[in-house]
């Protein structure tokens, strides 16, 4: 190799270190930057110029970025925060119309913008539109649907809903001679504001003669205003010799009445009734459909990306779901700054897909970020290396400098 060949190779070597140190400089200035995927700088030799006495060689440098790379999860306490375990990335707009350009992130950092209908949709940091899709009244999600922001001020009051399927277990005492009550409470049917009452329906559990594993349940119903109302239905439950309910087969039917009029039809399963002579008369457990009206308590993620409305009555509604999007190859996608990607077509075809529980290889944490996939002991290992290599081609060039000189002294 001539001097002068040297000088290129070396100067070749020293751009390819300092772009290596600025790849180590930026994964270490973003070692706490939430969904911050790495950069390696990895070398290969390259052709650094071609004389009539061959080709000459140098380093240069191959940057991989660490895409479908996990980072590690940790809580933050903000229930509109969220974090994908596993594989891939949240789907984001600038374009509330979504005719901007899709971007990708693992950052579930989020915030709020009001768009041009007046209403709140959830962003992220930077004001990009989340991307999933809306639930019907009944809180079912259709994922054939197209893309479209996440709206989270779309929530009013819950209205009651009166009670109509009941599910009652409790234990009677086989050795009883006088009756017993248990009773539940019934729900009425909503006003015209939404709201409704809490009443009770009383059974009064009467036994037969003695062995004869035979019972007559009578009801009656308690208005909220403690007013008793008969009701002319009985049932006759019968158990085996194990204190297994055997009749009646099928769920009663029950019309419960109302103060203010109206009824509602109510079915209630007694199926998990005993007959049991230690325990005396006991509740187990009893349950029901119907719930008052509810305010609305917050909003929040919940494992599968559904944004869930809670309301101070417990219950809950789906109100949307975010949309997850998977690639062949994610290491390809085009970095766009800030965490963010844009589609390359060497990605290859996007899966587009919610989180439904029967996918192992995706789930959200809520109330959760990921971190950066920056390891620190690593990259300042890597700059140490890289600052020797740039050392040893900077003597090769200063070498091959001075030796320039002296030929050029000598011939002087």
């Amino acid at each position: 190799m001539s001097v002068f060949a040297s000088l290129h190779t070396s100067s070749q070597a020293m751009m390819t270190q300092s772009h290596v140190m600025e790849r180590i400089s930026g994964n270490v200035a973003n070692v706490n930057t939430t969904g911050y995927k790495s950069f390696d700088a990895h070398l290969q030799d390259s052709i650094n110029h071609v004389t009539t006495n061959g080709a000459f060689l140098t380093v240069g440098a191959v940057d991989v970025r660490h895409t479908d790379a996990q980072g590690v999860i940790q809580s933050t306490g903000r229930d509109l925060d969220v974090a994908i375990n596993g594989q891939g990335y949240f789907i984001t707009n600038p374009a509330f119309d979504g005719t901007g350009t899709q971007h990708f992130t693992r950052n579930g950092a989020t915030s709020s913008r009001v768009a041009e209908d007046g209403n709140a949709y959830l962003t992220t940091l930077d004001g990009q539109f989340f991307m999933g899709w809306g639930a019907d009244a009944d809180g079912v999600v259709d994922t054939t649907q197209p893309l479209a922001p996440i709206q989270i001020n779309n929530v009013e009051g819950l209205p009651g809903e009166p009670t109509t399927e009941i599910t009652y277990a409790a234990n009677v005492d086989a050795n009883a001679t006088g009756g017993h009550t248990f009773e539940t409470r019934v729900w009425s049917n909503p006003d015209a504001n939404g709201e409704n009452d809490p009443y009770a329906l009383v059974m009064t559990w009467t036994p037969g003669a003695l062995g004869s594993n035979t019972w007559t349940v009578g009801y009656s119903v308690r208005a909220p205003d403690g007013t008793t109302t008969a009701l002319a239905d009985t049932t006759t439950v019968t158990f085996d010799g194990l204190g297994q309910v055997t009749a009646p087969a099928e769920d009663v039917a029950l019309t419960i009445p109302f103060a203010d009029g109206t009824n509602t039809a109510v079915t209630l399963d007694l199926s998990g009734m005993t007959q049991y002579g230690d325990t005396g008369f006991q509740e187990h457990y009893q349950e029901s459909n119907g719930f008052p009206e509810g305010n609305l308590a917050g909003v929040t993620f919940d494992a599968f990306g559904r944004l869930l409305a809670q309301y101070s009555n417990g219950e809950a509604r789906v109100l949307s779901q975010l949309a997850v999007a998977d690639f062949p190859a994610p290491q390809n996608l085009v970095d766009a700054g800030s965490t963010m990607f844009t589609y390359d077509v060497d990605a290859g075809v996007p899966d587009i897909y919610a989180v439904d529980g029967t996918l192992g290889r995706t789930t959200i944490i809520p109330g959760s970020l990921e971190g950066s996939t920056v390891d620190i002991a690593h990259e300042f290992t890597t700059m140490i290396t890289t600052q020797k290599a740039y050392s040893s081609s900077a003597t090769v060039y200063r070498s091959s400098d001075e030796m320039i000189q002296i030929a050029a002294d000598l011939k002087r």
